[in-house]
């Protein structure tokens, strides 16, 4: 046993001993130089100029060479410090939350620099949606937020790959595909009709052939595949040391002379014929030319912006006519939900968070004509705008083909599933087509009463200001949503007055001048435009969800119908959750209009007797005008807490600290059944501990050495003041003995406390003492005491230490963050088990052939 050992320990490295043999590998591709960073740089102007047509104003421009300025850091810092594909991975991410605010989204920041929420909720939502957005949106982009993180992220992906493959691989030619893809995507993600000049394509094309050229005889100098004569005072000899036998002499001034003229020649041969006979702008085809964007119902007028004209001017014209009209039905041209100061108008997205208006063909998504309850005609006619009248939850819809604009209007029809209506982008005019329809069943005030409407999102601009007050003071005793709506609506339909003449009580519209008039005015007066809307308002005050819809109707009446402009009303609807709409009529009867002289009551003399004075009235208790719109007005207190953002916030940072806390958890783990083990076990396994640390720092480990020669190796190479091991660098041979193990271990030597090693003398590292420990554990005869269990975590601590002090604090954090010994375990096991497999099969086979 001690003859054994102590033939393992004379072993001792030479200390010229390169820190590539140490590591046990060597590099088969030579790596380029840092400054082919600046190389790409200068060659990514061309993807960068490109996204600037689409854009203007340089945001185009200054996102994506801040992309291209962060990349390229990123892959310089990959390249130094050696990381791994995790590590580079984390990197992007972070740079994308870092600077993506700053790059793309100045506006959501604080002095155009610092993120804030809203900058990284929108570099979150934006990764995905911002490239449809750029497809749709009309040039310039500058004028949108969002957009511009397309040319940011896909110059920081890009130029990360292409400086990773370039300097550290060794691949410059398979960094250029990064480069050109980057170009690629700002031309598909680029303007219609607008290219770039053939001078500068040709330009661009003739410089990264140059760079090809170049870059290929740099690696092949430094492979040693070739002898350079002529840069840099390289001669024979330094093409020798590289360890690889010369090919050939090359002149690098001749070959760059000809490689020179034979670009110069593929100009000249390109650009007249890139010139004539290339493709046009005309011709271009690029992304939105293949998508077509989806319909923003805010381009067009709101219906409620008609209704006067209908219910006035053409009080007495037939403008819809329906055949088998269900009973209670009603004929809806649209939903509004959103008030913009002037009128109630379409928002862009609704409580789903999809898209409301939707490209659909006759049949709409997720029904059929088999579960329609009925099927009706509809004409119409001098109808204002896009809007095709639908009734009740349709399943089909088809032009008629008596209809010369059949073909056009079905192929822009699109169709909004949360309020039921419908619009066409094709020709406008009067419209006949058939309608597949189911009108929802009507539900009592006792079943919406027991849920909760729908919250108010927001999105209201200009309010008048009583409208908060107003809702407030009708709806103090209410318990419920549906009370308070009932309350708000009985409220106007008995204490108002109908008109719609244009008169000064009575003027059309539904701005924020004529709300605030008509609820200052001693007697309200208006019509449907301005009931529904003051109702809307209200209820939004109150917190909940309501919407304007404009359509037509007639109380108790079915099957076949020619509505009039008469019959053109506005109506409020909410919805319950779990059970449908309920809807709101609050506007006054016809026939309770106002009084000429309804604001100037006549006074009545009365005769001069003393009346005892009246009682004191109590004061009625309002709620104050100017409350926190950001309260929940169920809450009175202002006490509600956001428990959607905590949960989102709360699984933002699981899913970013998830993978590195299960990483800490492992190797705690795995560091307390070492330590806990018995005591043979546990000397191994702080050996095993003291291993993996150096993998996870950087170290190449080979599994084929033995533990005297890797400690031997790692007292040179590991541990050293100036050892850069988790970043990449190796040490200098021979001047990084552990100083502070070697008086230590000399006495563990002297004192016997290594038993088996008793006829060594000498000082040894303490790495190599810890080594030894685990070989007596081993094999020694003797037990492993408890005692030499604490000296060798303890050594084990000490190394560490010693290795940590000598690095930086973000190379600690790497080192504890890496999955590599975790893998490289997993993979010697995996050998281990192969070869006790194969062991076991030869002593099957030798057995059958001593029978044989």
């Amino acid at each position: 046993m001690n003859a054994s050992v102590r033939s393992a320990s004379s072993r001792r490295p030479r200390p010229s001993m390169r820190a590539e043999t140490v590591a046990g590998t060597s590099r088969s591709r030579a790596t380029m130089p840092a400054w082919s960073l600046m190389v790409l740089a200068f060659l990514f102007v061309g993807p960068v100029l490109m996204f600037e047509t689409v854009f203007g104003g340089y945001q185009g421009a200054i996102a994506a060479a801040s992309g291209v300025v962060v990349g390229l850091t990123v892959a310089w810092a990959s390249a130094k410090w050696r990381w791994d594909l995790l590590s580079i991975t984390a990197a992007v991410v972070a740079s994308h939350f870092l600077f993506g605010g700053a790059a793309a989204l100045r506006e959501t920041t604080l002095w155009g620099v610092v993120p804030t929420s809203r900058t990284l909720q929108s570099l979150v939502i934006g990764a995905v949606e911002s490239w449809k957005d750029l497809l749709t949106l009309t040039p310039p982009a500058a004028s949108y937020s969002g957009p511009a993180l397309v040319p940011w992220m896909t110059l920081l992906i890009c130029s990360v790959v292409a400086g990773t493959l370039t300097v550290r691989l060794g691949r410059p030619i398979a960094g250029s595909s990064a480069l050109i893809a980057s170009g690629v995507i700002a031309i598909v993600w680029g303007p219609s009709h607008h290219g770039p000049s053939a001078v500068l394509v040709v330009a661009w094309w003739a410089a990264l052939i140059i760079w090809w050229s170049w870059a290929s005889a740099i690696v092949r100098a430094r492979a040693g595949a070739d002898i350079v004569i002529g840069i840099g005072g390289s001669n024979a000899s330094s093409a020798t040391t590289m360890g690889a036998t010369s090919r050939q002499v090359v002149h690098v001034w001749w070959r760059v002379g000809m490689a020179s003229l034979m670009v110069a020649a593929m100009v000249a041969v390109a650009l007249p014929a890139g010139l004539l006979a290339g493709p046009t702008a005309s011709d271009r085809i690029v992304g939105r030319d293949v998508v077509e964007p989806p319909v923003d119902a805010r381009e067009y007028p709101s219906p409620l912006s008609s209704y006067r004209y209908y219910n006035k001017d053409l009080e007495e014209r037939s403008l819809i006519r329906v055949s088998n009209l269900p009973k209670g039905a009603r004929v809806r041209l649209g939903a509004m939900e959103v008030y913009d100061g002037t009128t109630f108008v379409m928002g862009t997205t609704n409580v789903d968070g999809q898209a409301g208006y939707r490209r659909v063909g006759s049949t709409i998504p997720g029904r059929s004509a088999e579960t329609a309850q009925s099927e009706t005609t509809v004409s119409t006619s001098q109808l204002v705008g896009p809007w095709v009248p639908t009734i009740g939850q349709v399943s089909v819809l088809r032009f008629e083909a008596s209809d010369p604009n059949a073909a056009a209007r079905q192929k822009g029809l699109n169709y909004n599933l949360w309020t039921e209506s419908a619009l066409t982008t094709g020709p406008a005019g009067d419209m006949s087509y058939a309608l597949n329809t189911t009108v929802p069943e009507e539900h009592t005030d006792s079943e919406f009463a027991s849920v909760d409407a729908r919250d108010y999102a927001g999105g209201d601009t200009n309010v008048p200001k009583d409208v908060d007050t107003l809702a407030a003071e009708r709806t103090v005793g209410a318990h419920s949503d549906l009370d308070k709506a009932r309350a708000i609506e009985t409220y106007l339909h008995t204490s108002g007055f109908y008109s719609n003449d244009d008169a000064v009580s009575s003027r059309p519209g539904a701005s924020q001048d004529r709300i605030q008039r008509m609820i200052s005015a001693e007697a309200m007066v208006g019509d449907d435009e301005q009931y529904a809307t003051l109702m809307a308002l209200m209820l939004h005050s109150q917190g909940i969800a309501a919407r304007v819809v404009v359509g037509a109707y007639r109380e108790g009446t079915a099957g076949s119908l020619d509505f009039t402009g008469a019959d053109i009303h506005a109506w409020v609807e909410v919805e319950f959750p779990g059970v449908g709409w309920a809807t709101f009529d609050p506007t006054p009867p016809r026939d309770q209009k106002p009084a000429s002289e309804v604001n100037r009551p006549k006074s009545v003399p009365k005769p001069q007797v003393l009346q005892p004075p009246e009682p004191p009235e109590q004061p009625v208790e309002l709620p104050p005008a100017s409350r926190d719109e950001a309260a929940d007005p169920r809450d009175p207190g202002g006490s509600h807490i956001p428990w959607m953002m905590i949960g989102a916030v709360s699984a933002s940072l699981l899913v970013l600290l998830g993978p590195a806390l299960m990483i800490l958890a492992l190797k705690a783990r795995r560091r307390s059944v070492r330590r806990r083990s018995d005591a043979a076990k546990a000397v191994r396994g702080s050996w095993e501990e003291l291993v993996d640390t150096v993998i996870d720092s950087g170290v190449v480990v080979q599994p084929h050495l033995t533990r005297q020669e890797l400690a031997w190796v790692l007292s040179t190479q590991w541990v050293t003041p100036h050892a850069g091991a988790c970043s990449g660098e190796r040490g200098t041979p021979g001047d990084g003995l552990d100083r502070a193990g070697d008086e230590a271990s000399a006495r563990m030597v002297a004192d016997g406390r290594v038993p088996g090693w008793s006829l060594f003398s000498g000082t040894v590292p303490r790495v190599v003492a810890l080594a030894r420990r685990a070989d007596v554990a081993d094999f020694a005869a003797a037990g492993t005491r408890q005692e030499d269990v604490d000296e060798a975590w303890s050594d084990v601590r000490a190394l560490r230490s010693e290795w940590a002090s000598s690095v930086s604090w973000f190379a600690r954090v790497r080192c504890a963050l890496s999955v590599k010994s975790l893998r490289w375990r997993r993979r010697a096991r995996r050998l281990a088990t192969s070869g006790q497999r194969r062991s076991l099969l030869s002593r099957v086979t030798r057995r059958w052939r001593r029978k044989r």
